[in-house]
């Protein structure tokens, strides 16, 4: 899925025209999909499972509520709504697994008022801290920490970008990525060929390197944390 755009003019694009609206939903469906799964704790199946419908008409709804410029990023404000649409979902079918599936009630059974300056006093701290707390696990699994990133950094702005285009190779090139998963390292040498850097340079910001391809990998569940790492040019499309 793109990047939310942030020139206003196309805000007014997906929220007027029709088909660039329905083009950005179908785009989006990966994510859409991730986080009612997420919500659910079970495998979801488009045209088979209710959950997604209301995973999907939530997203649409978070296109209309969603205020740029705000300091929030538009997939965390989303995630947060397909979130308690389905649970509010779940409390109707608990009284009523009959209950036809309609966008108005989905919308309107618990009128959460949701505003962007709600959602960031309520919310985004909670979020973050959770996204924090989370990403510290997946790192200790490949033998990293928080203090190792921050004295791994690049200082050199330079460095920090090569390593943020490697990173990117390394994230998303299938080969590359299934061989990080299966030894549980960089494959510093393919790496260096698929990217034209040095081996010398990507080893010594190997735990730099490592660190923002995660997040690059993981991108549908750290959002906030991508958002502050990784420069806009370099979040390559969900």
């Amino acid at each position: 899925m793109p990047e939310w755009p942030e020139p206003i003019k196309r805000w007014d694009d997906l929220r007027h025209d029709r088909q660039t609206r329905e083009d950005f939903l179908a785009q989006s469906q990966p994510f859409i999909r991730h986080v009612a799964v997420q919500t659910c704790g079970r495998f979801l199946e488009w045209g088979r499972d209710e959950e997604l419908s209301v995973a999907l008409i939530a997203f649409d709804e978070s296109i209309n509520r969603f205020e740029p410029g705000k300091g929030v990023p538009f997939l965390a404000f989303a995630r947060l709504l397909i979130k308690r649409r389905l649970i509010d979902y779940f409390r109707r079918q608990k009284h009523n697994d009959a209950l036809p599936l309609d966008a108005a009630e989905v919308g309107q059974s618990v009128d959460l008022g949701l505003s962007v300056s709600e959602f960031r006093e309520q919310e985004e701290n909670r979020e973050r801290a959770q996204e924090i707390q989370e990403f510290a696990a997946e790192l200790r699994k490949w033998g990293l920490n928080f203090r190792d990133l921050v004295q791994a950094s690049p200082k050199h702005r330079d460095t920090r970008a090569s390593l943020l285009r490697a990173a990117n190779i390394l994230a998303f090139n299938p080969t590359l990525w299934r061989q990080v998963e299966e030894k549980g390292k960089v494959p510093i040498q393919a790496l260096a060929v698929e990217s034209g850097f040095h081996p010398k340079v990507l080893e010594r910001g190997r735990k730099y390197l490592l660190a923002v391809a995660l997040l690059m990998a993981r991108r549908h569940d750290y959002l906030y944390l991508r958002e502050y790492v990784i420069p806009p040019e370099r979040r390559t499309a969900l």
